[in-house]
């Protein structure tokens, strides 16, 4: 989860990797080497050696980054770097050209360009070249896929400098995953420790700059992500934790965010209702749900699911338009409900016409007799949907 959760197509991608096209401007992209640190960074012919690239990989302190971009190309200078979009700012800079070459290479240069505001933790060549070979090619064979995740980790949707960062504990990159910062005396580590900051406060005409030591990879790279969800959300449990979660997750899953969609597509951009968005596709009801006028939904929890006997689970999934439809049915009452409509009543009519139990004792909801309502009246576009803490088994099933 978020505090978190997403790639899901955001114009994330941002500014990293390691590819081998590079990245002179907006219009055309050019193929470029890297000079020795002491000559004029100008794009270098074909036939640069690995000599000269292999100078710009050994760049490390500070000292000698700020040396080396002092003395290239004018462009490429802390100052010359000030009139130009952080793209092209970053092609005319001698310590930046795996991650200029990478951007070219993932098609990302309009795209960071064209931003309006953008916190980018560049790696520099010495930065590219301690990363595990492995990944990096695994990163080039994926430039949409892998390398576009790397490098949307280290941009940040907004401009921020070294003194507001050190005030903050994590950042939301343009993936939406979570970016971890850590202030320690006066430098700043980030992601736990894989990277800390060389040279802060770099100023692009839409970007600040900060050049980092070593490249930075997601959770959802490492595994750490889908460790956590898979956890978390089925141990996200008491209405607090839940709230946090969901209003820490992807926008379009945040109680406001889900008013726009129909109640399946909202359900699905929840991030503790995975198990029960599982379950609606494959008993084939997402358009049924969608397409239904009003609707009210007791939606249980992944905590929930977790609680059902795995082998009641396992039989409804295996049998989706007879049992598991049947469960889900029981959920779901053909008409929009409120709290206060709930109140007047001791029994609803579900989906699958059989009865649905109620009981309401001030704020607090109960149906099927045991079942409480945990977070309720979250709207949708066609639905009011109430969270529950368990997953009601009708009596058509219960006998």
């Amino acid at each position: 989860m978020k505090s978190r959760k997403v790639m899901k197509g955001m114009f994330a991608l941002a500014a990293i990797s390691m590819v081998a096209a590079a990245c002179g401007d907006d219009k055309e992209a050019t193929t470029t080497t890297v000079a020795p640190a002491e000559s004029t960074m100008d794009t270098m012919a074909p036939d640069t050696t690995m000599g000269e690239m292999m100078n710009s990989a050994e760049i490390c302190s500070a000292d000698d980054l700020v040396a080396a971009v002092q003395g290239g190309d004018s462009e490429g200078t802390l100052e010359g770097m000030t009139d130009d979009p952080v793209a092209t700012a970053a092609s005319n800079n001698p310590v930046l050209t795996t991650l200029v070459t990478a951007v070219s290479a993932a098609g990302l240069v309009d795209t960071l360009n064209g931003a309006e505001a953008l916190t980018v933790f560049a790696p520099t060549d010495c930065a590219f070249a301690a990363l595990d070979p492995a990944t990096l090619e695994a990163a080039l064979a994926d430039p949409t896929g892998l390398l576009t995740t790397v490098l949307g980790f280290h941009v940040i949707p907004e401009r921020l400098s070294s003194e507001e960062l050190a005030g903050m504990t994590e950042v939301t990159t343009f993936t939406g995953e979570v970016l971890s910062l850590e202030a320690m005396g006066g430098s700043l580590s980030l992601a736990g420790g894989q990277a800390t900051v060389v040279i802060p406060d770099i100023q692009t005409a839409n970007a600040t700059v900060h050049l980092i030591d070593n490249v930075l990879l997601p959770p959802s790279v490492t595994g750490e992500e889908m460790e956590e969800e898979a956890m978390t959300s089925a141990e996200i449990c008491d209405a607090d934790a839940i709230v946090a979660a969901v209003e820490g997750g992807d926008e379009e899953g945040t109680l406001a965010g889900m008013t726009d969609d129909p109640v399946a597509t909202a359900a699905s951009n929840n991030p503790i209702l995975t198990t029960l968005v599982t379950a609606v596709s494959a008993a084939g009801l997402v358009d049924t749900l969608n397409g239904a006028e009003a609707l009210t939904v007791f939606a249980p929890t992944d905590c929930a699911f977790a609680a059902l006997d795995p082998a009641t689970l396992e039989a409804a999934l295996a049998d989706p338009s007879g049992l598991l439809t049947t469960v889900l049915g029981y959920h779901v009452i053909p008409e929009r409900l409120s709290a206060a409509d709930l109140a007047d009543m001791t029994e609803l009519t579900t989906f699958t016409g059989e009865i649905l139990p109620i009981m309401v004792d001030g704020d607090v909801i109960t149906v099927n007799g045991t079942t409480m309502v945990v977070v309720g009246e979250i709207q949708t576009a066609n639905a009011t949907v109430y969270l529950v803490d368990s997953v009601m088994l009708p009596p058509s099933v219960t006998g």
